[in-house]
């Protein structure tokens, strides 16, 4: 299936081992770690290349600014992760651009009727994204995140199902043209 990979200026194409450096230095930039997590080179290494995750990587200006990481299920309900998403610089839209482009490239995939995600109940940049894009809080997981540090966190639980994604949703629309990426699965 080959699908679009232009959304306005910001491009998204199928990360490699590659951009493994690249990855990992917004994980690390001041903060990032407690929102997101981060893994190691070799960690990274072993996600990117098992079949049922898909590393993306999101450029403006040719340049890269952000990564994606979603993860499929593998168990036929059809539900898709959106395990980890960041990018760097903030402030200026291209998550939102990235983020609608992301459930495009998703929701053309026949299989797949609903993108989730978990993130911390204090990440409310990320939920104010979600929420513009069109995800809905289904709940809080309770306890659900341990920490390096053995401490326990909640979780909050938003989802996007195929028949309420509009590409249209807020400010920005999804345009088509550029280059085609194959969805890997």
């Amino acid at each position: 299936m080959r699908i679009p990979s232009s959304i306005s200026h910001v491009s998204i194409a199928h990360a490699t081992d590659s951009d493994i450096p690249f990855i990992m230095s917004v994980e690390h930039l001041p903060g990032y770690a407690e929102l997101i997590g981060c893994y190691d080179s070799d960690e990274h290494r072993r996600r990117i290349s098992a079949p049922n995750t898909t590393y993306l990587l999101c450029r403006a200006a040719g340049e890269p600014v952000g990564f994606a990481v979603i993860r499929f299920d593998d168990d036929g309900m059809g539900n898709a992760q959106l395990h980890r998403i960041a990018l760097a610089p903030t402030g200026l839209g291209l998550g939102t651009l990235f983020l609608k482009r992301i459930c495009s490239l998703i929701f053309a995939l026949p299989d797949v009727e609903r993108l989730w995600l978990d993130l911390l109940p204090s990440n409310a940049l990320a939920k104010r994204v979600y929420s513009k894009v069109g995800f809905i809080e289904e709940g809080t997981l309770r306890s659900a995140l341990r920490l390096r540090n053995g401490r326990r966190e909640d979780l909050v639980l938003m989802s996007l199902l195929r028949a309420q994604w509009r590409p249209d949703l807020g400010s920005e629309a999804i345009v088509s043209g550029g280059p085609a990426i194959q969805a890997r699965r």
